[in-house]
């Protein structure tokens, strides 16, 4: 009796609504039927039903309603539709007629047997179609998108339970569940909400969901990229766990590192951090961001890899600031992720273990970036820092109904090492262009085309206060085009394919100069090895270093979707294959002899040996050229009345001429619907950098006599050239295995997930070093005026030509574990908590041995005196341990939001073994190579070069060590927000002292930023 009634007072009261409410309304020209209804519904706040299929067709004219009742209205915008409505409980109705109404723009197709249709439509609140909308299917990673009027259709042959989630550039993604399948379905229409801080469930820290590729994908979403303050995607990254937060800055190359902790070094270039960054792939809308042809340093023959950097001078700067060398290169390494702007990007995934078969030329990981591409509100950002200052504007738009959607984004960033002084400067320019469009039959081809450029200034300023400084430069530019084309097939077998080519061109420009006065310069041209003349010139010039690079790579894919049926299981099979081109036709190493720059120029006063550097042209190295091909399967079946979801797949790829086969599986168990379990395994390989496999030659220079009297016409000298060529033919590619334990509850707002993991990286690149006697003849000369002198032989010399080479001489083995434990909100302070953290345990060894040179205060000549120690090859421990606990209190009321992060490193500590400080040969000071088979640390010959543990083990910081920080944001009407952010907050700077009696602050300065953004 209670529910009737309640029944038909609803009705009364609807009735009454649209009967006795009047308001003025309006509709523009080129509106839908459909969406006038929608935005009648928003405005009168009346839930007016109807199906999109019906009323997506049907024109309406631009016309005005003042003060009509709802009833009036909708009646006038129905009239000659073949649509008439009525009152159904607490809905208007609109439903069809007699006369039929217009069809849909994109029919659905007939479903085969057992084949079910699935249609639906996604709008934004006020009633606006959302074209490109992204539907994924959750359980089988599968993934459809809307049409320009936001319809989109799957057909599905699994009559199981699925999960949709439905995302769209700068809205907040929704879930639709859909229960057995029997029949064809029309889905209830999807409204998406604009993100903002007014809705009550903004996700603001990162977590992990078995949703992603891989069981260890951590979810970063662009509600949360909208949250935080960056200047770069490395900024974005702090949410990894285990991670150190760092305050956004430039000023510094930026190259990730996942699942590793080394020995610090203090320009992060070690060679087990170049190796681990450099296998970490950087995959941006489906197209890999690769540094393969970078060849930015000096020759690696002659100093090897960590040390052929081209830096700044160490003196630049206010004191007690740029007391280092800086340099922007990064050659051997991953890529700069300040190159990369976070303002346009709309979701990122990082894969720490095991990645997709879909993903090669990768060791350590991958980092899948989407950016915005769809119609979207124009969006401009500014950001105020301590040196820095960046603004960014992006806008998504319909060009036309048949001409698809373009989405343009442009970002500037100006940053400052000292805004006292601006010495050091980083600027960086981008925008990009991302153009989509559908053809064809029912719109089954998408074509989507993306431009990028950008440029980046990087480097030192001369000094005007000082008339003896320098400047560097490590400046560039990119630009690329991809295309990518996806065709809907929906035949029995396949489903997709996928075709993507990307083309990229760059310029990398390297610059350092010299102030140098010496009384003359001693040089020779010769570039092959032997005894040559030398020749003289003036020692007063401007020394140069010059580095040009162009980077050229062209890239393609092609990728089918299939699927097929095994029993009662499902199989969505995806199989492609992938060919990288690339070359470096940049001019090279632009070396003069005549003015050669510093520490590359022939001794005059001694016979000592030196580097001595040649032109090297880039254009003629040989392009690198590698090819994969891979499959992979994505089904769930029953196992104990749970589902068990499996991603298996291999690859097999072609790189630097060698084989190797990847098989990597991802598979998680539903022990219910709150609990999963995982299990992940993989292998993976990475391949050798153009800057490896083609280095060049090198050129060590002994002067073997100089008898220069101011006169060239009356001098003559004899140098010894001595060229060594580094082909490296037959360096392998790095490899990793993997192997991932996981676990995630999901269960009342709780968010538990915890991942343990076992890595073991082989054939890591980097140089060794050589030493081989070389005995050569001495001159001596009698200058004859106004002739060339005599020269005279005059004895024999022993010689030693250092030399290094490439070789996978690197193995590294990770252990860790990562706990992610995000709450629901608690109500009565509006706050939730996230706890982040995790350890890892590194064993960072070399499979050569290596030789160390020990100061010893003493000048000893005796021949049979230690020169320097052959030490065996280097194991170091590495632990690191960081936890942190993040507050989040957001008022969605007053659109306020507060964030608070106490972050403590827990540990951090590098232990090398003993046996590593203890020599097991050395060289003399004939250059004569001793072994020892035990060592005598009491010896007067070698017994110096003995080291301590004080000495091997560094990074030895107290811990627990804490840092805080905090942001507020305000955001007003949904378009203008206003955040101010501090990095350590509390200024608190604790510090130790080193082993070197040096105090180390490991916590920076306070840094504060301020943003304002504002949507159109």
């Amino acid at each position: 009796m209670v529910k009737d009634v309640i029944k038909i007072a609803s009705l009364l009261l609807i009735t009454a609504i649209c009967h006795a409410q009047t308001i003025s309304f309006h509709t523009e020209k080129g509106w839908k039927l459909d969406h006038a209804l929608l935005a009648l519904s928003v405005q009168s706040g009346v839930n007016i039903a109807f199906n999109p299929a019906d009323a997506d067709m049907i024109a309406v004219p631009a016309r005005s309603f003042d003060k009509q009742s709802i009833e009036s209205i909708v009646s006038s915008l129905l009239n000659g539709t073949g649509l008439a409505f009525r009152l159904q409980g607490k809905r208007l109705v609109v439903y069809k007629s007699a006369t039929p109404a217009p069809k849909r723009i994109v029919p659905p197709p007939t479903a085969a047997a057992n084949r079910y249709i699935i249609s639906g439509r996604v709008l934004a609140e006020d009633g606006t179609a959302l074209p490109s909308a992204s539907i994924r299917l959750r359980e089988l990673n599968q993934f459809f998108t809307t049409d320009h009027n936001g319809n989109f259709t799957m057909i599905l042959s699994n009559a199981s339970a699925f999960t949709l989630d439905i995302t769209y550039v700068g809205f907040q993604q929704q879930t639709r569940r859909i229960d057995q399948l029997k029949t064809d379905t029309i889905l209830p229409t999807v409204f998406l909400k604009e993100v903002s801080l007014r809705l009550k469930d903004i996700a603001v820290t990162a977590n992990r969901t078995f949703e992603g590729s891989s069981n260890s994908s951590l979810m970063i979403t662009r509600e949360m990229i909208e949250q935080t303050p960056a200047l770069s995607l490395n900024d974005l990254l702090n949410q990894i766990p285990n991670r150190a937060i760092a305050a956004p800055s430039l000023q510094q190359v930026q190259q990730i590192n996942l699942r590793a902790s080394f020995a610090p070094t203090t320009d992060n270039r070690g060679a087990y951090e170049l190796s681990n960054s450099f296998g970490v792939a950087i995959v941006m809308d489906g197209n890999a961001i690769s540094n393969n042809m970078n060849m930015q340093s000096y020759n690696p023959g002659y100093r090897g890899m960590t040390g052929s950097f081209i830096t700044s001078p160490s003196g630049w700067g206010l004191s007690g600031t740029g007391t280092t060398n800086y340099s922007g290169d990064y050659t051997f390494g991953g890529t700069d992720l300040r190159q990369i702007p976070p303002d346009n990007i709309e979701s990122i995934e990082v894969i720490s273990g095991v990645a997709s078969a879909k993903y090669g030329d990768l060791t350590d990981g991958a980092i899948i970036i989407e950016r915005q591409a769809g119609v979207s509100k124009g969006y401009f950002r500014t950001q105020l820092r301590d040196a820095a200052t960046t603004g960014s504007f992006s806008k998504g738009f319909r060009l036309s109904p048949t001409a698809g959607v373009m989405n343009a984004s442009f970002n500037y960033v100006n940053s400052t090492f000292d805004s006292r002084e601006k010495l050091k400067n980083y600027e960086r320019i981008n925008g990009n262009i991302i153009w989509t469009n559908y053809y064809g039959k029912n719109n089954r081809l998408k074509n989507t085309t993306i431009v990028d450029y950008g440029r980046n200034l990087d480097g030192i300023k001369r000094d005007p206060d000082d008339a003896s400084s320098t400047r560097a430069r490590f400046d560039s530019w990119n630009f690329s085009i991809s295309d990518k084309v996806t065709y809907r097939v929906n035949g029995k077998f396949v489903k997709n394919i996928t075709a993507n080519v990307r083309y990229s061109e760059g310029h990398q420009y390297t610059y350092r100069e010299w102030n140098v006065n010496s009384a003359y310069v001693l040089y020779t041209t010769a570039t092959t090895t032997g005894i040559h003349e030398g020749s003289y010139a003036p020692g007063i010039y401007l020394a140069q270093a010059i580095v040009d690079g162009r980077p050229v790579g062209l890239n393609g894919s092609l990728d089918v979707a299939n699927e097929f049926r095994t029993g009662r299981i499902n199989h969505y099979l995806t199989a492609g294959g992938n060919y990288n081109y690339g070359r470096n036709k940049g001019l090279g190493q632009l070396a003069d002899p005549s003015v050669p720059r510093i520490g590359a120029y022939v001794n005059t006063t001694s016979g000592g040996k030196t580097m001595g550097e040649r032109y090297y042209d880039y254009s003629r190295v040989v392009p690198q050229q590698d090819f994969g091909f891979y499959a992979e399967d994505v089904f769930k079946t029953p196992v104990a009345n749970n589902y068990l979801h499996v991603r298996a797949g291999g690859r097999i790829d072609v790189q630097n001429g060698k084989i190797s086969g990847s098989p990597r599986i991802n598979t998680n168990y539903e022990l219910n619907r709150h609990l999963r379990i995982g299990l992940a395994y993989g292998l993976a390989f990475k391949s050798p950098a153009l800057s490896m496999r083609y280095p060049g030659p090198s050129f060590t220079e002994i002067p073997l006599l100089n008898a220069y009297n101011g006169k060239e016409a009356e001098s003559y000298s004899l140098i010894y050239v001595n060229r060594y060529e580094m082909t490296n033919k037959d360096l392998k590619s790095s490899k990793s295995q993997t192997f991932e334990l996981s676990t995630q509850y999901h269960k009342n707002g709780w968010n538990i997930s915890g991942n343990v993991y076992g890595k073991w990286n082989t054939n890591g690149i980097n140089t060794t070093v050589k030493y081989t006697p070389v005995v050569l003849p001495m001159y001596s000369a009698t200058i004859v005026e106004g002739a060339k002198p005599i020269v005279t032989l005059d004895s024999m010399k022993r010689f030693q030509i250092e030399t290094h080479s490439f070789g996978n001489s690197l193995k590294s083995t990770h252990y860790g574990a990562e706990l992610i434990i995000s709450t629901p909100q608690v109500k009565a302070i509006a706050t939730s908590f996230t706890l982040s953290t995790g350890i890892n345990r590194s064993l960072s060894t070399t499979t050569a041995n290596s030789w160390i040179s020990r100061p010893n205060g003493v000048t000893n000549t005796n021949p049979d005196y230690a020169l320097r120690g052959l030490y065996p090859p280097r194991s170091e421990y590495t632990t690191y341990s960081n936890g942190r606990i993040t507050a989040v209190t957001h008022i969605p009321k007053i659109s306020l939001i507060i964030q608070f992060t106490a972050e403590c490193t827990l540990i951090s500590k590098t232990r090398t073994q003993a046996r590593a400080g203890i020599p097991i040969g050395y060289l003399t000071n004939n250059f004569d190579m001793v072994y020892l088979s035990e060592f005598d640390k009491d010896d007067p010959r070698y017994g110096y070069l003995y080291q301590p543990e004080s000495e091997t083990n560094s990074n030895r910081a107290p811990s627990p060590l804490m840092n805080f920080h905090m942001s507020v944001g305000k955001e007003i009407r949904q378009r203008f927000k206003f955040a101010f952010n501090v990095y350590n907050v509390f200024n608190y700077q604790p510090y130790y002292i080193t082993a070197g009696n040096t105090y180390e602050f490991p916590n920076a300065a306070p840094t504060f930023g301020a943003e304002v953004s504002v949507k159109f």
